[in-house]
């Protein structure tokens, strides 16, 4: 289903003609995005009004609607261009699906890259599976559990601590090697509870919404309550999610002040503490996208 908004819905006369920030409007992205998908994918407006300005027409709309659409299903860019402007069935494999036991096996190499203190090799690993498979079943199916095992072993007395940290380094680096596309303007503000180190998670999530064109804001760990509060009172982001590990931490977060957006909180921190009504909790990354897209 699309995920457009109402006014994109509506019917248009065929010979109806918008400007490019009404379309992006409809569609949930920005203006910017529009310019970059006609000059690099030639999803441009087909029709020019005198004076050089260029107007979208219904079918236009249409056109992009579906390139949305797709986009926001995993497809990159120019596989959505190329699929809506020839007709062309979506590509058979889409980004996520990541067999178990593919998954499974790629995780004894990650673990070996780890353990061998080998961070270009361990990048690899990931960089290859983020390409192939996209963030969210990369995450879920190959990282989560890998890190889960990795965490207990760092619990006990002389466990291998530096192993951990060389692989939390390595994975944000390789979604920092995957340009993530063009994103509509920032409507997500992404911040960890006050004293929570722990930022993986929330950068993990701000690429899977990038590669469905949704935009970020991310202000990291560590946010002290009365800069969270100010920064959303100051963007007024469509939506807010406080990520905490522990509950502790999960207690610090001034929920009850972030009254200018649609709030969400994440992780495990959050599991026995009561938020105002509306927040929304999200367990899974793939609940995430799906609930921000």
């Amino acid at each position: 289903m699309s995920r457009t908004g109402p006014a994109a819905r509506e019917a248009m006369p065929p010979e109806a003609v918008l400007t490019p920030a009404a379309v992006a409007s409809r569609l949930g992205v920005a203006v910017a995005t529009l310019r970059s998908w006609d000059r690099r994918h030639g999803l441009g407006p087909s029709s020019r009004e005198p004076g050089r300005h260029r107007r979208y027409t219904a079918g236009d709309l249409r056109r992009l609607e579906r390139v949305v659409h797709l986009v926001r299903q995993g497809v990159p860019v120019a596989s959505a261009a190329a699929t809506v402007s020839t007709g062309a069935a979506p590509p058979a494999t889409m980004p996520g699906e990541l067999p178990d036991r593919v998954a499974s096996r790629r995780r004894r190499s990650l673990r070996g890259a780890a353990e061998k203190l080998d961070p270009d090799a361990f990048r690899r690993i990931v960089v290859g599976f983020l390409d192939r498979h996209g963030t969210v079943d990369t995450w879920q199916k190959l990282l989560v559990p890998f890190l889960r095992e990795l965490g207990e072993r760092c619990a006990e007395p002389g466990g291998p601590v530096e192993v951990e940290h060389l692989a939390t380094d390595g994975i944000i680096a390789a979604l920092h090697a995957i340009p993530p596309g063009t994103t509509s303007a920032a409507s997500v503000l992404l911040a960890c509870a006050p004293d929570e180190q722990h930022s993986l998670p929330l950068e993990v999530l701000r690429h899977a919404l990038a590669e469905r064109g949704r935009g970020t804001i991310s202000l990291g760990a560590r946010v002290p309550p009365h800069s969270l509060v100010t920064a959303v009172a100051t963007r007024r982001p469509a939506a807010t999610v406080v990520w905490a590990h522990t509950e502790d931490l999960a207690r610090q977060v001034p929920v009850g002040e972030l009254t200018d957006t649609r709030l969400f909180v994440a992780g495990p921190g959050w599991e026995r503490v009561a938020v105002p009504t509306g927040t929304e909790r999200l367990r899974t990354l793939a609940e995430a996208v799906e609930a921000l897209s």
